[in-house]
């Protein structure tokens, strides 16, 4: 037999309410409604006069033994009455207070604990705020009976604390005496059971860890038996047969005939390498681990000139990249002024200009202002200009009085961001967002004063061509004693110091100065760069604004 339908099963789906328990939500509905409109028709003082009559009619009802009308009025007075604002505070308090403990007390004979326990915690409440001056009597008779009602659902911390409340404001109550008693021997006895569980729970843990010890124990008996047989039979092979090693020797011998092959074209590589070393000049180095010392650092020493000739191609890119930008400055400048003359203008016209054009200007003119940007310290002591003269890229390049220490900006590493003017208001000034990764190389150098220490990629390229080995320069600028990088991540018109010129720019050192007092004097120039770099920023910002 198959069904002529297909059946949906959707997972965690609510039960469906039964029917009695949906014909007690209607009713409830019903008469929250039907009250809600009688509410509606009654001024405040007609709502107090009605809840103290239904109050009144409420214990009449609850005297007589009718639990269920007495519980109808006392819900049906609260309804009135419990909206009511501060003005009627004191009428209101005076009827609440009463009406929830009262029905505290009747849902407390049907045994609807929960409800009970609801209804003195509002009256509770109640008496818990200082202005609605609830007398000690009544907040002492709802604690009792909520306290009770915790003994009825079993959480015997609440009742506990709910009567030591109600003994706080009524001493000499012997119920509630009785009721503490009882609620803490019940507490004694669960934590005298709780402790027991855990004295067994601990006794079942130590036995747990025994039987795992034990097991551990045997299992590394097995593998120590094991061991030994298996060594008791490795011996009685090598007894009974050939050499141990014997067949690992013929596997590594056509290892050992690779390493001496590779030893005879190293030692062939030192031979030739002597002759040369001989042929200009240089001493000979007969030790082979020495010949391999040196053809390491030779190594390394490659590797390095390679990096660097890396960067002085990269170097000519950019300038090239710089060159074009500075020929679309110049084009739009000269576009500029066309058209202010046209229009006859004094001053240009404030507009909303494009983001990309803005952001080439904006890159453009930062570039300008910061690469070669420097600053020279004082004449050297003699005696300080000679040991820095000894500890540069090119030792000993210079000589003699008057030399100074120049900190240069070498390079833009990073100028990544964005920049744009935007007009709002025709007659307001424009806005003028930017927001930049800016990361600039710095070198500092042994230099005569007045002297020109950048150099271009091409100067760099024309400078290893005069060398004999070809090898590129060390440094962008000549007789470099340190370099580093200078950093701000979040160079942006959000972020404008207060002063307008202390922007913040990290300090890193790459490359350090192996004398001490020539690095000190080093990075106090460094320093001050800094500050003339925060103040070049500043001077942008400015133009950024004037200009556009």
């Amino acid at each position: 037999f198959t069904f002529p339908f297909t059946i949906h099963i959707i997972p965690n789906m609510p039960a469906p309410d039964s029917y009695q328990d949906y014909q007690r939500k209607k009713a409830v509905k019903e008469w929250e409604e039907k009250l809600e409109s009688q509410r509606k028709s009654l001024s405040n003082a007609q709502r107090i006069e009605r809840a103290t009559e239904w109050k009144r009619i409420g214990n009449d009802k609850f005297k007589s033994g009718n639990l269920p009308e007495a519980c109808g009025y006392y819900r049906e007075a609260i309804f009135y009455i419990d909206t009511l604002g501060d003005v009627f505070r004191k009428e209101k308090c005076e009827l609440l207070m009463p009406l929830y403990s009262n029905l505290g007390q009747v849902y407390l004979r049907q045994e609807a604990w929960t409800e009970a326990a609801e209804a003195c915690g509002k009256a509770i409440d109640l008496a818990g705020v200082a202005k609605n001056q609830i007398p000690g009597s009544l907040h002492a008779k709802a604690l009792f009976r909520r306290g009770v009602a915790n003994v009825a659902l079993e959480r015997w911390q609440d009742a506990k604390e709910d009567l030591q409340r109600t003994l706080k404001l009524q001493p000499k109550s012997e119920e509630a005496a009785e009721q503490l008693k009882v609620v803490e021997g019940r507490l004694d006895d669960i934590k005298k059971r709780l402790e027991a569980e855990r004295l067994a729970e601990k006794e079942e843990e130590r036995k747990r860890r025994k039987q795992t010890l034990e097991e551990q124990r045997r299992q590394e008996r097995l593998v120590r038996a094991k061991e030994k047989q298996q060594m008791e039979t490795a011996f009685k092979k090598l007894s009974e047969g050939s050499m141990l090693y014997e067949q690992r020797e013929k596997e590594m011998e056509p290892v050992r005939q690779k390493e001496a092959e590779k030893r005879r074209t190293l030692e062939l590589e030192q031979n030739l390498t002597n002759i040369l070393d001989e042929a200009k000049g240089v001493g000979r180095t007969d030790d082979f681990e020495k010949f391999m010392a040196k053809k390491l650092e030779r190594s390394r020493e490659q590797c390095t000139d390679l990096d660097q000739k890396k960067k002085i191609l990269d170097k000519k890119t950019k300038e090239e990249q710089w060159d074009e930008d500075d020929s679309w400055k110049q084009l739009r400048e000269q576009h500029r002024q066309k058209r202010l003359q046209e229009e006859q203008i004094p001053t240009p016209a404030r507009n909303t200009w494009e983001t990309k054009e803005v952001a080439r200007w904006c890159e453009q003119r930062l570039r300008e202002m910061l690469l070669h940007s420097f600053v020279d310290s004082e004449e050297l002591d003699p005696r300080l200009a000679e040991t820095a003269a000894t500890v540069t890229d090119e030792p000993n390049a210079l000589s003699g009085r008057g030399l100074v220490m120049k900190a240069v900006v070498t390079d833009i590493l990073k100028l990544e961001g964005d920049a744009a003017v935007i007009r709002l208001n025709p007659h307001k000034p424009p806005l003028h967002f930017f927001d930049y990764f800016l990361k600039l190389e710095w070198e500092v150098s042994l230099a005569k004063p007045g002297e020109e220490v950048y150099r271009s990629a091409e100067e760099l390229i024309s400078s290893a061509a005069k060398v004999d080995d070809g090898k590129a320069p060390k440094s962008i600028t000549k007789h470099r004693l340190m370099a580093g990088t200078l950093k701000n991540k979040e160079f942006t018109s959000d972020d404008t110091p207060e002063d307008g010129i202390s922007w913040p720019l990290a300090r890193k050192i790459k490359k350090s100065c192996e004398a001490q007092e020539v690095s000190v004097v080093a990075g106090e120039l460094v320093d001050k760069l800094r500050s003339h770099i925060q103040g070049v920023l500043s001077g942008w910002v400015e133009l950024y604004k004037e200009y556009w």
